[in-house]
């Protein structure tokens, strides 16, 4: 059924019953009444004149043809697949904890997921074998030496290099800039400049603009155009947050980051988020060439062993570590030591 009378259409009457007499004699008694809102009299003449009412009616949607029922093999297969996975995780679990390795469950604690667990115990037996050390001193000392091995170091940066820090809304990345920032111009000596762009959304970041002025930065609110190459020893691009769960907004995001020729690409994650969380950031921002990781808000969260989740699973090396909002503040290079102190404080 298609017509005029589809489409809403206003009533105006002194009361709710008058309305309900007009709609009914129009549309019928199945109409639907979409709005109600109160008219004022213009003027003065709002003194003596009753206020009327403006209602927004029309017929009822024909019923739309029954739709075949869903298949139930693409849910009953997810399931299937998601039971296999948690089983998994379970079963290798009740192995680790089993292996008579005390520090299995000890790597579990500190953050690392179990498939990592298992996956550096294998390397260790490889070369040390089956039955671990008689102290757990030296079961950790074996994994420590295993993870140095694991780390993916960063390369220095380069001459007149250009970075873009990225990654969801309330990763910490303007903070993270600023503090990168204060070490570049303040403890390095370098000369830098600081872009503030907007994306899909406006670039609210005011206080990178007072902190720019403050260490007498210069900052810009447009990208030039160019190839990407600049004049000062470093650049900042700061950009937005994306929402990660929108593919068309990281879509969007690779195709902005494009137009500044090829700046190392960093990768902003809230360190306080669980893991599952923040494997799932990385994946969904992998369409980009994503450098490296900037970790945050370290100071929320003391399983710092989580990290090498990242390292060892998203594919990516950590550049720097941030803790605290205060700039300048905490803001180191990340290392594997650094991880492993805090990850296996000595007594």
């Amino acid at each position: 059924m298609s017509g005029p009378d589809l489409e809403p259409i206003p009533f105006i009457a002194a009361s709710p019953e008058e309305a309900v007499a007009q709609i009914r004699a129009r549309l019928g008694p199945d109409a639907v009444v979409l709005h109600v809102r109160p008219l004022k009299a213009p003027g003065l003449a709002r003194l003596w004149q009753k206020p009327m009412i403006e209602v927004m009616a029309c017929r009822p949607q024909p019923a739309p043809a029954p739709a075949p029922a869903p298949s139930l093999a693409p849910d009953l297969s997810g399931a299937v697949a998601g039971m296999r996975q948690e089983l998994d995780e379970i079963r290798q679990q009740m192995d680790l904890n089993n292996s008579g390795w005390r520090v299995a469950p000890l790597l579990q604690k500190t953050g690392l997921l179990p498939l990592h667990v298992k996956h550096i115990l294998d390397h260790i037996k490889s070369s040390h074998g089956e039955n671990p050390p008689a102290s757990l001193a030296g079961e950790i000392a074996l994994v420590r030496a295993q993870l140095e091995k694991s780390w993916r170091p960063v390369p220095p940066c380069k001459p007149q290099s250009l970075h873009a820090l990225i990654g969801p809304a309330g990763s910490g990345k303007t903070t993270a800039l600023c503090k990168w920032l204060a070490q570049a111009s303040l403890v390095d000596g370098r000369l830098a400049r600081v872009w503030r762009l907007d994306g899909l959304t406006a670039n609210t970041a005011e206080s990178l603009s007072v902190y720019c002025e403050i260490l007498n930065i210069p900052h810009d609110r447009a990208w030039h155009d160019g190839s990407g190459t600049i004049s000062e020893d470093i650049g900042f691009i700061d950009l937005p947050g994306v929402d990660w769960r929108n593919p068309s907004a990281i879509q969007e995001l690779a195709v902005q980051v494009r137009r500044y020729g090829a700046p190392g690409l960093h990768l902003v994650l809230n360190g306080a988020y669980d893991i599952s969380v923040l494997l799932a950031q990385v994946r969904a921002f992998s369409i980009l060439p994503i450098d490296d990781l900037i970790i945050t808000h370290l100071d929320e969260d003391s399983h710092w062993g989580k990290l090498w989740n990242l390292a060892l699973d998203g594919g990516h090396a950590i550049r720097h570590l941030s803790a605290g909002h205060n700039i300048p503040g905490e803001f180191w290079d990340a290392t594997a030591d650094r991880i492993l102190a805090r990850q296996f404080p000595r007594a």
